[in-house]
């Protein structure tokens, strides 16, 4: 089924999508904070690096809209598990931590 915003929208405050999302994000965050020091726009990328590393849950939850209505996450399924009561997608743990490093300057605000 095609995505729609509120299909988005639901994916982005379900709470085993940000579980996962937040994992992810975390993990990206780590990369972002050993980063060379000499890499563009470094120090706003690096203060979003550590508000994550210091709070997943919040900023997974004030971050995943911004994720979820991006490329990789838009071209993918985004449907409702009845059964589980979750919003799912069928993006992969890569796909989405490939948008959440493609977005990175953009969540950080360079």
């Amino acid at each position: 089924m095609p995505t729609t915003p509120n299909s988005q929208a639901k994916l982005a405050s379900d709470p085993d999508f940000l579980r996962r999302f937040g994992s992810l994000l975390n993990q990206e965050a780590q990369v972002v904070a050993a980063e060379d020091p000499a890499t563009p726009n470094h120090v706003a990328r690096r203060a979003l690096a550590q508000s994550v590393l210091n709070n997943p849950p919040f900023m997974a939850a004030n971050l995943a809209p911004t994720i979820c209505n991006a490329t990789n996450l838009i071209a993918k399924n985004t449907t409702f598990d009845f059964e589980a009561d979750q919003t799912v997608t069928d993006a992969s743990d890569a796909e989405i931590r490939s948008q959440i490093a493609t977005s990175w300057n953009v969540m950080a605000g360079v």
